[in-house]
């Protein structure tokens, strides 16, 4: 017994005597990547890609100045195979993409189809189940040069918006990587990604110096929509706004926030624990997608005078539904009118099962026929502080 105890003091002081030096030496001889950017040259239909490239020295507590967070590195070949090949003839360092956050295309690149850019994806062995993607309607080679602030990691700031929006607004779906366009390839169901801008001016400040700069707001990459993808093609888009309904019908997102108009008063209300359920039936030969959502409401803002009642917060609980009925019913007249199969419902008709489907399933298009039926319950269950708003001349001094 005395002696494995032996062997084990042994050990231990001998794995205390390692270094970590090895590590170091292997992470200095990396180009790590935090974000990558891809297009093609309409003329020479070269590929384009673009690396930015983490800036250790940035991070670094031992330096003064680290200088910029991350370098763009811009990179062209005929095919996507021989780009990594051409890295290294201009970084000192070995291109590792393992771990980078996010991927942008242009729009112009999307419309194009993204079959070459997916296939060439999937063979990668390092490849990121997780990865987000997002399309961008302004100049590729502005957006991979912008600094961002608080987060200097453009790749990180990308994800944490997604974020950020999902839990907000519910505007953006989870459900927005690369793994969610490959599964739909095979499918009618439409793919929607979200469009990443540069807002502001067309070229921004390319200096570390733009850090200093107490407003931000201007020459800054900023969420502006949604890119709709059937199979792996863009084929239109939609704003945050209508998305963030959609996202709601199609139960990938659990928040919501509305604005009603409640006789010419505006009341701000966040959804929250939103539950989406939905089957598709056939009401006299015709296919109906039924959709119902229940909801609970917080009160954000009230800027009514009336004070809160059963019977008005009955009111706004109405609005907040009828609201809701409408523009989603909009949204989906849009989505038939252009033939955006948003809510899969071509591949809904196609299984199933009964003699009363297979008529419409001889129909090529037979889903564009499908009316819908949307239900929507909503209970207030959060008024704020203060249960009745001020009236005009409380609070000032004056009676």
């Amino acid at each position: 017994m005395k002696s494995v105890f032996l062997k084990l003091i042994v050990g231990g002081l001998t794995i205390s005597c390692l270094t970590g030096c090895w590590d170091r030496v292997e992470i200095n001889e990396l180009a790590v990547v935090g974000l990558v950017g891809s297009e093609m040259d309409k003329k020479t239909h070269e590929q384009i890609v673009y690396y930015q490239i983490v800036n250790p020295e940035a991070f670094s507590s031992s330096s003064a100045s680290g200088g910029s967070p991350v370098f763009t590195y811009t990179f062209r070949s005929q095919t996507k195979g021989a780009i990594g090949q051409k890295s290294s003839y201009m970084l000192p360092r070995k291109l590792f993409t393992d771990h980078y956050q996010s991927h942008i295309v242009t729009e112009a690149y999307a419309k194009e189809g993204m079959r070459s850019f997916l296939n060439y994806y999937e063979r990668q062995f390092n490849r990121r189940s997780s990865l987000y993607l997002f399309i961008t309607d302004s100049p590729l080679s502005e957006v991979m040069k912008t600094y961002t602030p608080l987060e200097k990691l453009p790749g990180r700031l990308l994800r944490s918006l997604i974020s950020n929006t999902h839990k907000a607004t519910g505007q953006i779906s989870l459900k927005s990587r690369v793994k969610d366009l490959v599964e739909n390839l095979d499918s009618s169901k439409v793919t929607v990604l979200p469009i990443v801008s540069l807002k502001g001016a067309k070229t921004p400040d390319h200096t570390t110096g733009s850090f200093e700069n107490i407003d931000v707001s201007e020459s800054n990459l900023i969420l502006t929509g949604a890119a709709l993808f059937n199979k792996d093609r863009m084929v239109g888009k939609i704003t945050l706004w209508e998305n963030g309904y959609y996202n709601m019908l199609k139960g990938e997102t659990d928040t919501f926030f509305q604005s009603i108009d409640l006789k010419g008063s505006f009341v701000d209300l966040y959804a929250n624990k939103v539950k989406t359920k939905q089957h598709l039936s056939l009401v006299n030969g015709e296919p109906v997608l039924n959709i119902e959502v229940t909801a609970q409401l917080a009160i954000r803002n009230n800027n009514q005078r009336e004070k809160l009642d059963w019977d008005n917060v009955s009111q706004i609980s109405n609005q907040f539904n009828q609201q809701i009925i409408e523009n989603s019913h909009n949204l989906y007249k849009k989505a038939i009118r252009n033939k955006w199969d948003m809510f899969g419902l071509g591949d809904m008709i196609k299984y199933k099962r009964g003699r009363a489907w297979n008529f419409l399933q001889k129909q090529s298009e037979a889903w564009t026929q499908t009316k819908l039926q949307l239900t929507v319950r909503s209970t207030i269950n959060d008024v704020g502080e203060i249960i009745d708003p001020f009236k005009e001349g409380e609070g000032n001094g004056t009676e």
